[in-house]
């Protein structure tokens, strides 16, 4: 009888410290009291996003994973990055997007891209931050950290960013530099050294 008590003991013991290790996390589960598990974990997708009933997106992911009734709202986890692709009606890629990280709150149709986030728009542009936020609901994306975007004609930088979803409207609302696009000058030709004539042998 001795035993078997010490051996519940010693069960119980483990079993408090894994679930006081367990609540310790980050993200959207570190609000809540408990542990919030996964409803489902899909590896290498390839999804099509719509948008009124119009399908305007393409994402690529390694790991999708999907947190449902137990959270305090259902919720989607890229842990592994993804890629957006903004397509048109014949399926062919117009936007891009990347990130290290992202979330997506279902109900509000908003994503919260994380890390390493880059963006190439219709026009070419090139935006590269660490924090977006994307509403998909209003169509616009926006940011408070600093921002770094490339034009044809000068690189802007600064601090909070509003944009539509499109990237062909936006605001910086921090500037903190505009600086000219640097033209590498075009190469000339080396010439080649022109021979020494021969010499003349003497009479």
């Amino acid at each position: 009888m001795r035993h078997i008590l010490l051996f519940l003991s010693l069960l119980l013991g483990i079993c408090l410290g894994a679930s006081c290790s367990d609540t310790d996390q980050t993200g959207p589960n570190a609000a809540g009291s408990s542990v919030v598990l996964p409803v489902m974990v899909t590896h290498n997708v390839s999804m099509l996003i719509s948008d009124s009933g119009v399908i305007r997106y393409r994402a690529i992911t390694p790991t999708w994973v999907r947190y449902g009734d137990d959270a305090p709202e259902p919720y989607q986890y890229f842990p592994d990055g993804i890629q957006f692709e903004q397509i048109d009606t014949l399926f062919d890629a117009t936007e891009t997007i990347w990130a290290d990280t992202a979330y997506n709150w279902e109900d509000k149709q908003l994503w919260h891209l994380i890390n390493n986030v880059r963006v190439i728009s219709v026009k070419g542009e090139k935006f590269f931050t660490n924090d977006l936020y994307w509403d998909m609901k209003a169509h616009t994306v926006y940011s408070d950290s600093f921002i770094h975007i490339e034009r044809a004609e000068n690189i802007i930088e600064g601090y909070g960013f509003t944009s539509t979803d499109d990237f062909s409207k936006y605001e910086i609302r921090k500037t903190s530099g505009i600086f000219p696009v640097k033209e590498e000058p075009a190469s000339e030709p080396n010439p080649e050294p022109a021979s020494e004539p021969a010499e003349q042998p003497q009479p």
